[in-house]
């Protein structure tokens, strides 16, 4: 009797044993759900700040554009407004800052043409080296630059008045502020 009650022992704490195990398995479980739980909540709320942020910056980017549209229906100017002297100013140190640069760029340069074609059964070749500064009078070209009329400027520049990206008007050439609703 002695080996049953021995194996009875045995099966009683091997019992007790599995028991042990599965509450402590239950435990970790639990835990492991609330750890779970809980990153998923951080996860939610960070998310949830997040799309706060983001409603707080569209609702002030949403007024802007309201108080914008409004200031275009009410017909308010919305473009800077440049004096007609200055604006031809610029125009003329524009042109002439581009032409001086291209200038600049040939001044000194050569070129090198070298064409070769068949024509029947013959080749004909063609080479030529040009010298820029024979070809092209750059003083002319650098002194021309400054010599446009004032209409040809208010012309030109009454044309990029006309185009919807120019992002201002020029007293004198375009007095009638465009609106695009």
């Amino acid at each position: 009797m002695n080996s049953i009650q021995e194996s009875t022992n045995e099966l009683n704490a091997a019992i007790r044993y599995a028991e042990n195990a599965i509450a402590s398995a239950k435990q970790t479980i639990e835990s492991m759900q609330y750890t779970e739980q809980t990153g998923r909540e951080q996860a939610l709320e960070a998310e949830n700040a997040k799309l706060r942020e983001d409603k707080e910056r569209l609702t002030a980017l949403e007024v802007q554009l309201r108080d914008k549209i409004g200031d275009l229906k009410s017909g308010a100017p919305t473009m800077p407004v440049i004096p007609k002297a200055v604006a031809i100013a610029i125009f003329r140190e524009g042109v002439q800052h581009g032409v001086e640069a291209a200038c600049t760029e040939l001044e000194g340069k050569r070129i090198y043409v070298n064409e070769n074609e068949y024509c029947g059964h013959f080749e004909v070749s063609f080479t030529k080296e040009i010298d820029l500064d024979d070809e092209l009078d750059l003083d002319w070209m650098r002194g021309k630059c400054g010599d446009y009329s004032e209409e040809s400027v208010i012309d030109a520049l009454g044309t990029l008045c006309e185009d919807e990206k120019f992002e201002c008007r020029i007293h004198g050439i375009d007095d009638n502020p465009t609106n695009n609703d």
